[in-house]
């Protein structure tokens, strides 16, 4: 029984393929993307319409709650009473088939086939585990040093985490169906982890409140869920909402009468969850974030932690890792995060690697990697009109050419053929080209984009400094040095293009465009208005075909990234071999070699100190997808906070 890190939305995820192999079940995972302003369901959109509109009545909201509950009564009384006989384990309780279809976890022609027994129970239960009885929230630490998992009661009693934070990931554990002991992966309540000694006796209050979430609020004999008793104001709005968030990352909103986990979008029309909420869920003004990174003090959602996890093969439950190398963390300088442990043998590893060593099965493996990487296809045309394949990475913004990778020989066409007929998904095509592809670092690279660390986002420079990453004028400054070194760099292929190229894929607006036009000519080279020569930078700049100042930057680019440029041949020289061929005097070579002479042209975007360009290259980090250096770029992100808030008072 494997645990999947985050509820979100693939493509690929393992219950939609579940429909396709014709089981039936009726869910589609929802990304819970803020930015996309979403709405689940006529029916809650209608009745939240008549909340906010002018005019409201009390009672036009219960002549609305009325209308909607008679017709989900109606659809109710369509399934087959012979339904409730069909039964699964839920998460604290004995769950039907009926149940399953009000949840819309489970579609009428599925539990048809039950009911005839073309179905096993196990059978669905099976691809239904993560809504069911699947522990899916953080079970305990992995500690980097000596590679070894831990509870979080005994990590705060060796003084490895706070009890704060302890207490904290414990009632995560009780709000999101049980106490989970990371050793086995077995599941308890709250009592019975008492009774085993998994938890200590300080905790019970705290968890047994806590628990309330799963097994329901009380109240005028009803079980209530964690919204619900929000709206009755049983439960403080701000826990409330900080519960919710937990839930849904870890699976989805509980539904204490039915025990079960249901998505957010069938949490709507069930009552269990509204769009305002939802909408919000991830807005620290609306929701603030409730844990802590214990590595950083990082104020995060359960849901980021979730992402920072490892999967333990031994017990299949997530682990946080706790140390300095940063193992789950990814980065620009390796292809695949660790996300797979095996705590025995003391292996860490990728998904992609765990996978293919037939350590975790497909459907948990297209769920990690899809973390890390959501790889898009689209047809795009060159210059010419003609067509090909790009396989894009959404999240990184990483590219490949299909058919230049086929021509490199970093996929086979029998490969390819496997994904245009379905065979293979796009993130196992993703990954393979990935492992295939492992340039060596450039060390005559120009800067030749960003690298937001907080999303392992590569971007151009220009897009960068439009998203106030960087100030536009060190934008400008490295798209000078890529000018003048060879042509303007998309960072997402690594592939270079002149000043018009850029222009026209967007790389450079037009303000761009004509501030490096010049640049641009000491690489390609001046034609001298009489002789028709080809003039090198330093002769244009004699002759005032080029500004001396910018000219001057350029060579300084040129020399800083393998040497200056014979505009005749666009090779690079080293500085004797550029004094023998003309291409410099003794004189600039001379002031040129001397670093003090260097101008302060570039603000670092993280310090804001001014740098010189050699500065900023030395800075820079390898993009082990291109080679490249990009310049390292930080967001806005939140502060830690002194107090969680699950375990203040």
């Amino acid at each position: 029984m494997y645990v999947y890190k985050v509820f979100h939305c693939v493509k690929n995820s393992y219950l939609q393929r579940m429909n396709g192999q014709q089981y039936g079940v009726h869910v589609e995972l929802s990304a819970l993307d803020q930015e996309n302003d979403k709405t689940f369901g006529n029916e809650g959109r209608l009745l939240e319409g008549y909340r906010s509109s002018e005019g409201f009545r009390s009672e036009d909201a219960s002549k609305m709650s009325s209308f909607l509950e008679e017709k989900k009564a109606k659809e109710v009384d369509m399934i087959p009473s012979e339904y409730d006989n069909i039964q699964f384990q839920g998460l604290r309780q004995v769950v039907t088939a009926k149940q399953l279809i009000e949840a819309k976890l489970l579609d009428m022609g599925t539990a048809e086939q039950l009911h005839l027994g073309k179905k096993t129970i196990s059978e669905v239960q099976k691809y239904l585990d993560k809504f069911l009885t699947k522990p899916t929230a953080i079970a305990g630490l992995y500690i980097e040093s000596n590679k070894d998992r831990i509870s979080f009661p005994s990590a705060a009693q060796r003084k490895i985490i706070e009890k704060v934070f302890a207490l904290a990931l414990l009632e995560a554990q009780a709000i999101t169906g049980f106490i989970i002991d990371p050793a086995t992966g077995q599941k308890y309540s709250v009592d019975d982890s008492i009774v085993k000694g998994l938890v200590d006796h300080e905790y019970k209050s705290r968890l047994l409140e806590a628990e309330k979430a799963v097994l329901g609020y009380q109240f005028s004999g009803k079980k209530l869920s964690v919204y619900q008793a929000i709206e009755t104001r049983l439960l403080d709005r701000q826990k409330g909402k900080n519960i919710l968030e937990a839930q849904i990352a870890s699976g989805g909103v509980i539904d204490p009468v039915r025990s079960v986990r249901i998505p957010p979008e069938a949490a709507v029309q069930l009552g269990l969850l509204n769009n305002t909420v939802l909408k919000f869920l991830y807005e620290p003004s609306s929701n603030k974030k409730c844990f802590e990174n214990p590595n950083n003090k990082q104020a995060m959602y359960y849901k980021d932690l979730l992402k920072l996890c490892l999967l333990d093969i031994d017990s299949k439950c997530f682990l946080f890792p706790v140390g300095e190398r940063k193992i789950s963390t990814s980065s620009v300088e390796k292809i695949h995060k660790i996300s797979v442990v095996d705590v025995k043998t003391g292996t860490e590893m990728s998904s992609y690697e765990a996978y293919k060593k037939g350590l975790i099965d497909k459907s948990i493996y297209l769920e990690l990697s899809g973390q890390e990487y959501q790889w898009k296809e689209s047809t795009c045309f060159d210059s010419q009109g003609n067509s090909y394949l790009l396989l894009t990475d959404l999240k990184t913004g990483m590219q490949f050419n299909i058919d230049e990778a086929l021509g490199q020989g970093r996929i086979d066409r029998m490969l390819v053929s496997k994904y245009k007929d379905g065979q293979i998904t796009a993130i196992e095509l993703g990954d393979v080209l990935l492992s295939n592809s492992k340039p060596l670092k450039d060390a005559n690279s120009p800067i030749a984009g960003v690298w937001l660390s907080e999303t392992n986002e590569r971007m151009p420079l220009l897009k960068a400094a439009r998203k106030n990453l960087l100030d536009r004028m060190t934008a400008l400054r490295c798209l000078e040095a890529q000018a003048s070194t060879g042509g303007i760099i998309d960072p997402c292929t690594g592939k270079k293009y002149s000043v018009a190229e850029a222009l026209q894929r967007e790389l450079i607006d037009e303000a761009c465009a004509k501030n490096v036009q010049q640049c641009e000519l000491a690489f390609t080279g001046i034609i001298h208005p009489v002789t028709k020569n080809v003039m090198s930078a330093i002769e244009a700049m004699n002759n005032n075909a080029l500004d001396k100042e910018i000219g001057t930057r350029c060579l300084e680019y040129q020399l800083l990234t393998g040497g200056l440029i014979d505009p005749k041949f666009h090779s690079k020289l080293s500085m004797e071999d550029a004094i023998k061929n003309g291409i410099i005097d003794a004189i600039t070579a001379t002031k040129m070699k001397d670093d003090t002479f260097y101008l302060k042209v570039i603000t670092c975007p993280k310090t804001k100190k001014k740098l010189t360009y050699k500065e900023a290259l030395d800075r820079a980090v390898f993009d082990c997808h291109t080679g490249l250096r990009l310049l390292e770029v930080t967001d806005l992100v939140t502060s830690g906070i002194s107090t969680l808030y699950f375990s203040s008072k």
